[in-house]
């Protein structure tokens, strides 16, 4: 695992440098919906600065799972949402990779929700993760609630 930095200010970020010389952020940024049931809701954005992604090298992954566990450990009742971005079309392999670290972290506490979103008059598949603690929410409630908003939104586009 790399060592982070965290900077506290608007969002939280970490920031570390591999050993490779690339230079990766994680920020998480609270999202307001106005709606009681996502009041503790924050978007997470992970990215290498420059673009010049290394892919064999583990550390990445095991420094990222960190900071997000650590940042539920200070705040273990919010969402964590993930958007894959797909300015680039490769959002289904950022899922399937965003997939594989939440597996690979092996922990009952946490319950993960994958959505697929997409509208009328795109061409596009928006991946969308909700990564959030058990003894918080419950599974079912989670889907319904983040189905509704995702109509809403359809709806007022």
């Amino acid at each position: 695992m790399y060592q982070y930095i965290s900077e506290e200010g608007l969002y939280p970020l970490f920031y570390f440098t591999t050993k490779h010389g690339l230079e990766y952020f994680v920020s998480f940024q609270r999202m307001d919906f106005n709606i009681d049931f996502f009041d503790k809701l924050y978007a997470i954005d992970f990215y290498e600065s420059n673009n010049q992604k290394f892919f064999n090298d583990p550390f990445i992954e095991v420094t990222i799972t960190k900071i997000i566990n650590d940042y539920f450990k200070s705040n273990p009742s919010i969402i964590l949402n993930y958007v894959c971005d797909s300015v680039d079309f490769k959002q289904d392999f950022r899922q399937k990779l965003f997939d594989k670290w939440y597996r690979n972290t092996k922990n009952d506490e946490f319950s993960k929700i994958n959505f697929e979103y997409q509208l009328h008059q795109e061409n596009i598949i928006y991946h969308l993760s909700f990564i959030f603690k058990t003894e918080f929410y419950n599974i079912e409630e989670v889907i319904e609630k983040v189905n509704l908003q995702l109509e809403e939104f359809t709806n007022y586009k």
